[in-house]
């Protein structure tokens, strides 16, 4: 794999991995504001249409429990596929009530969405805050799969966009088994989603994105899924790569990278 990345300045990393700086919409400086405008306007909104059709739940133990976001309409039969979102933001940023109407689209399909929250990166005091925050994902799923079970339902998807595709990859990855979910019900993941998501974040260590993380190269080396290895005789559900029309030269070689290794 090019590892050219290691040639790379301080400013050139950052403007590489700034995707505000590439956008075709609006300035650089007008984005940000727009985009959390936008996303938490339509989230309340679908928020209070949904009323009774969302629920909030707990997951995980200890300082690796969080909340998850249900959204389960009236014609969302007890039985439907499932839908689990991931979002974005660096580790470091938004929250999952921002992005609840992302499930509007699909409830209205009669899929029922799943949006788990984890803590940012910055308000966990372990010293390992992106190792910590793939536990606490995986608590999250793993909570999702064996509600699948209960209700017979067929089929559970994973999504996630940025920070969340980059923990899509490693929940893929995942050996459930861990957490005491049977085949049958491990079989019951059909498909995983990844967009934008970056799968060797190495490069972000010399970057604006870890001035507040802190993570060390060898964190970095742990939760990039593009750098793990699969024990021997594991099958895995299909993983689909989604890949933004206006991202920048580094994550098209970074998402052509990802191809060649899976």
């Amino acid at each position: 794999m090019n590892e050219y990345w290691n040639s790379f300045t301080r400013e050139k990393t950052d403007e590489q991995y700034n995707p505000t700086l590439w956008n075709h919409r609006l300035p650089p400086e007008k984005l940000l504001p727009a985009h959390v405008e936008f996303t938490e306007s339509h989230s309340s909104n679908y928020r209070q249409a949904i009323k009774g059709g969302l629920q909030t739940v707990s997951f995980g133990e200890g300082e690796l429990s969080g909340s998850m976001d249900i959204f389960r309409p009236e014609n969302v039969a007890e039985d439907a596929p499932i839908v689990i979102y991931i979002h974005g933001g660096w580790w470091q940023w938004f929250s999952k009530e921002q992005f609840s109407f992302l499930a509007e689209p699909f409830n209205r399909k009669g899929i029922a969405v799943y949006m788990p929250g984890y803590r940012m990166a910055q308000d966990w005091n372990n010293g390992v805050p992106m190792e910590s925050i793939v536990k606490q994902t995986q608590y999250a799923m793993a909570k999702v799969l064996k509600e699948a079970e209960l209700r017979g339902t067929s089929a559970v998807y994973l999504v996630g966009h940025s920070a969340g595709g980059q923990l899509v990859g490693m929940l893929h990855q995942t050996d459930w088994s861990q957490f005491d979910i049977s085949k049958s019900t491990q079989d019951k993941f059909k498909g995983a989603f990844s967009l934008a998501g970056l799968f060797d974040i190495r490069p972000l260590v010399n970057s604006f994105v870890n001035d507040t993380i802190n993570m060390s190269m060898e964190s970095a080396e742990k939760v990039s899924p593009q750098l793990m290895l699969l024990r021997e005789g594991r099958k895995l559900c299909p993983l689909h790569l989604i890949v933004p029309e206006f991202d920048t030269p580094e994550f098209f070689v970074r998402q052509r990278s990802i191809k060649k290794s899976y």
